[in-house]
This record gives C-alpha cells, structure tokens and sequence, in this order.
C-alpha cells in the first residue's frame, strides 16, 4: 500500500488546524480563559445603504471577526510571551516599565510630569482657581450632610509614580513637578478645615522605613502589605470626625507570598501573557478587627475610585453595619444584595441609601481629581432636594434603566412588537411592572 505524501499529510494538518480555528470562532467550545484589561464593547450595525457605501460596515465586519477568531485569547498570549520572554517587549502602550521592573502607568506619569495640568486647565492659575472652588464645594456638601446627621472625611490616596519617581525611566523623571493637583487640593483642605488623611504625603515620609515595599512591582494601586496600616489610620480619623469609638486593626497572618492576586498583580495581567513573572515574596497580611465589644457600627458610603477596592474584601468593612462603595459615582457596590450593582443615577432607592449613611467617605488618588468626585456633591444636592422620589419618578428611572440597558431594551422592542404596542407604551409597563415586583418582594420578606 502506497504511503500518503508529505504533501498531504501537511494539508491534512494546516485544514485540520484551521477548521479547529473557524469551529471555535463561531461555537466557542473550548472555554478560553478572557484576557485582562479594559476591552470596549463590540457594538452590533446592522447594514444597509449608507454604511456600505462609506465603508463602515466592511471595517465593522473585520473588527468582527478579528474579535471572534478562534483561540484568539491564546494567540494574543502566545504573541505577548514571545515578544516579553525574546525581546523583552511588553505590548501595552499604557504601561511603562521603569527601573528595577517597576511598572508605571500612562496616566499617573502624565500627572507627575504636569501634562495633565497643562491639557485640562492650560495654567496653574486656572488649576488653583477651579481646585478653589470645588474646595468651597465640599464645605458647602459637609453643611448639607451634617444637616441630615451624617459625617464627612476625604482620603487622598497616594499615587506610585509620586511616591517613587526614583523608579521612572530618566526620560520621564527629568520632567518631574513639583506642583501636583493634589497638591492644591491637601493646602487647601488645610486652610479651610476639612476633615481629611493625606497619605499622599505619608507614604513618601515612610517609604524608607516601612519593611515593606508600599507598591508591588506589578502594581498601580498601594500594596495590600499597607492595608492594615492604612485601615487603621481611617478608623482613628473617623472616631476623632464622628466622635464615636471604633474598633481597632490587628494583624493575624503577614502571609508572605510570590502568589500575587488582585490589584498587586493588576498590570503584570494586562500583559496577558501565557505564562506568570517570576516575582518577589512580599506580604499578604491578614487581619481582624479587635475591642469592638460596645462599638457603634455606623452605616458607610464611600465615594471613590479604584483605590477603594482593596478594602472591599478585608475585615475592615466589618466596622460598618452597612457600606455601599459608589465606584466613581457611577456603581453601587454593596454588603447589601438589594443595592449591589445598581446604577447611582437610576437607582430608585439611592436618596434611602444616602439618608441612612452615618458617613460619606471620599477616596481619590491624585489624576481622579481632574473629576472632582465624579459630580458626586451634585447628586447629593439633587437627592436631599427632590427627597424620596414619588412613584412616577420611580417609574421614569426605571425606563431609563431599560434603556441604559442593551439587552433589556431590545427585548422590550421584540415584546412591544409581539403585542402590538409602542416602544415607549411597552417600556412603561415593563418599568411598571419591576417596580411592583420589587414592593411585593419587599411586603413578602418582611
């Protein structure tokens, strides 16, 4: 019997590789780990005349199928392992690698160099006027909220490339300034009495002394190594704001790890690479909150940006007998299930959540003040003045939450159709019909 050619064994093989390829693309069988990072939203378009013509709708279907090649996480992987483990390269134009391995990011560098200054307010005369005012702001906020009972603190959270700029490639470090928007914010918060913690400050002060590194290698947010500290110091600036005794920090494990998780990891996993960086032990503590026999548990709203997320799974939290982490004034995260996820702005129970708070905490790294607390003294004005919303704003939000919502809309379309309603007649009784639910739910529960 004649033996097949090597021809054909190679054919064989490329069409079996490349059926494999175009089966995954359109089953998606074999379940591929996602890759990290912020990916947008692929946007269906749907065709027809003009975008044809103007060939939009040829690069929507290259975009899509580049989007839904077949083990296309693996061969972004494999491709980013060859060119780190060869070159040396890593392929993110928003991180930059420093000395020693350190890695930065774009934005924070842009911050320490006074770029962002310079493309968002022009001049630092502009820069202290505006911080001026949204320091006026934030005292005008603290009257509104002591006037319904409840405290206000502001962190400023540090930044690495300010806390090491040793750290930066020269070619950045040479443009280093010393007049930081953070800055003008902590002179300010002084000069007019603001109840704050300024780690930005501290952090450089202790990074000689502090046994351990108060950033990890790989990572743009403070080290969970510093979380006890930095939990604790929150708790005695909020027993001195509040005037309550709260419970202390005490660590129980100092966890010594080269198993990275979470935000100490967090750019090592936008490399997405196949395989992990060999890294350094550093510490993982673990702790528990003590004396907290008689302590009052206030009821918490944090206003912050990312830096928040390192205290959302520690002991911490437990200080509270409700919290709810408003991530950028957008999301709400919560202890409690009723509010976990919900949208700040079409939320019908966000006035209730605010009402209840014992203290509004802010917590905001040095570029996130370029949006100051994300309007969030606005959305309280707007929700102490208008109150508890009546049944038809109830009704209104939740038809914006519809429509905010891709999915849910279409399907209301597809059912407006079916039932030979308006779109909007159909939206209304499905906003109808959820915020009915939800009272039945609730009068069940109780």
């Amino acid at each position: 019997m004649q033996k097949p050619s090597r021809h054909i064994i190679q054919f064989v093989c490329i069409m079996a590789v490349l059926t494999a390829i175009a089966l995954q693309g359109f089953t998606h069988v074999v379940k591929m780990k996602p890759l990290e990072g912020v990916v947008a939203k692929e946007k269906v378009v749907e065709l027809n005349f003009n975008n044809y013509l103007d060939g939009s709708y040829q690069a929507y279907l290259a975009e899509h199928a580049k989007r839904n090649t077949g083990f296309r996480e693996f061969f972004i992987r494999n491709y980013n392992q060859v060119c780190y483990s060869i070159f040396g390269i890593f392929n993110n134009d928003n991180i930059v690698e420093g000395k020693n391995g350190e890695l930065f990011t774009k934005m924070y560098i842009d911050d320490l160099t006074g770029k962002r200054i310079k493309d968002n307010y022009g001049s630092i005369d502009s820069v202290k006027a505006i911080a001026r005012e949204n320091t006026k702001l934030t005292l005008r906020l603290m009257d509104t909220l002591k006037q319904h009972g409840t405290d206000f603190l502001f962190i400023f959270a540090p930044s690495k490339t300010a806390v090491y700029p040793e750290y930066l490639p020269d070619s950045y470090r040479q443009y280093c300034s010393d007049s930081l928007l953070i800055d003008y914010y902590i002179a300010l918060f002084k000069e007019y009495d603001i109840p704050h913690i300024d780690f930005h400050n501290y952090f450089k002060q202790i990074k000689e002394s502090f046994p351990y590194p108060l950033y990890a290698k790989y990572g743009t947010h403070w080290a969970y190594s510093t979380i006890p500290m930095v939990s604790d110091s929150i708790l005695r600036k909020l027993e001195a704001v509040t005037g309550k005794s709260l419970p202390s920090i005490e660590i129980t494990d100092i966890n010594i790890t080269t198993d990275y998780f979470g935000q100490d990891r967090e750019l090592e996993g936008q490399f997405n690479l196949l395989f992990p960086i060999a890294k350094p032990a550093i510490p993982n503590p673990k702790f528990i909150l003590t004396d907290t026999v008689g302590k009052v548990k206030p009821n918490l709203v944090a206003i912050a940006d990312s830096y928040f997320v390192a205290f959302e799974k520690t002991s911490f939290l437990h200080a509270f007998n409700t919290w709810s982490y408003w991530k950028y004034n957008e999301d709400i995260v919560s202890n409690e299930p009723k509010y976990n996820w919900k949208k700040v702005k079409y939320f019908t129970d966000t006035y209730q959540i605010l009402e209840d708070a014992d203290i509004v905490m802010a917590v905001f790294t040095s570029p996130m003040l370029y949006d100051y607390m994300f309007d969030f003294p606005e959305t309280a004005f707007n929700l102490y003045s208008h109150g508890q919303l009546c049944e038809e704003d109830k009704i209104e939000l939740m038809m914006e939450t519809i429509r905010d919502n891709a999915p849910w809309y279409e399907a209301v379309e597809k059912q407006a159709k079916e039932y030979g309603l308006t779109v909007e007649e159909n939206l209304r009784r499905n906003a109808i019909y959820v915020i009915r639910s939800k009272k039945e739910k609730e009068k069940n529960n109780k």
